[in-house]
């Protein structure tokens, strides 16, 4: 589908593009871009990339997936945009899109064309250690559109993602921040709370069994990633950890009463709406 791909971010997720790239015929090559010339070398030693990158030379590729760490996400997209040649797709895969959209729009020049992208897909590992083929598969594909997104571009840009395994949703950039900063990055901060919790309880409290340890799965992911993340949807991420207190705080007021008939009715709404959920 394109000659040459740019993966600039060779982590987990950039990592896992490139190996289903190739091995889905998606490619004919995948250059890898990163600061980190140890990632760089570590994922041509994997067979993840074919070559490696110099700065952000992006000219030879057709494609450029850029997923950094989203904070930084703008200014590589910026550096991207100078480079590109001409007829260039560019996608970013960060889990934050509206600063980053909005952001674009000030050096998005003729000639190259960008789809905002946000595939729903992740594990707790980090780097490219972690990149694993068909981690995209049947998983969601938020792209994010914005006025004068080149629709045939766009269109491409689907087809590749479905070639991936992955199945295509749209959804407007401030919107798509409201939902995941309550669906995604909330889970994540509490999860990260709970552990920090814990850590401060003392040995004792390292005594845990499955539950905590499922549940808190998600607090052993990058914290580089997560706080880029936290601070730049920190908006909708402050209403839904406010959200969250005052259910937690209703949750614990019919504790302290001693309200039963009131628990059992909490707790089954909440099981049932949870086996809605997982269908």
């Amino acid at each position: 589908m394109f000659n040459t791909i740019g993966i600039v971010g060779v982590g987990l997720i950039g990592g896992s593009i490139a190996l289903d790239a190739k091995s889905l015929g998606l490619t004919d090559r995948v250059l890898g871009f990163d600061r980190d010339g140890a990632a760089l070398d570590k994922a041509l030693q994997l067979g993840v990339i074919d070559k490696k990158g110099a700065g952000l030379d992006v000219g030879e590729c057709d494609l450029v997936v850029v997923s950094t760490p989203v904070r930084s996400i703008p200014d590589v997209l910026r550096g991207v945009f100078e480079r590109a040649k001409d007829g260039a797709i560019v996608i970013d895969v960060g889990s934050v899109k509206g600063a980053i959209v909005e952001g674009v729009m000030d050096f998005l020049r003729d000639g190259v064309y960008y789809v905002p992208v946000h595939p729903i897909a992740g594990i707790e590992k980090f780097g490219v250690d972690a990149a694993v083929k068909g981690l995209f598969r049947n998983a969601y594909c938020i792209i994010t559109p914005y006025d004068g997104m080149d629709q045939n571009k766009a269109g491409a840009v689907c087809r590749f993602l479905e070639g991936l395994g992955m199945r295509i949703k749209f959804m407007d950039p401030g919107l798509h921040d409201e939902v995941f900063g309550f669906v995604s990055h909330l889970p994540h901060a509490i999860a990260y709370a709970l552990v920090g919790l814990a850590s401060r309880k003392g040995d004792n409290y390292r005594f845990i069994g499955g539950g905590f340890r499922d549940y808190t799965r998600i607090a052993a992911s990058s914290e580089k990633m997560w706080s880029d993340i936290f601070l730049m949807n920190r908006t909708n991420l402050i209403s839904s950890i406010d959200g969250f207190v005052d259910e937690l705080l209703r949750l614990k007021g019919m504790i302290e009463e001693g309200d039963y008939d009131g628990l059992m009715d909490y707790l089954k709404k909440a099981r049932l709406f949870k086996e809605s959920l997982d269908g």
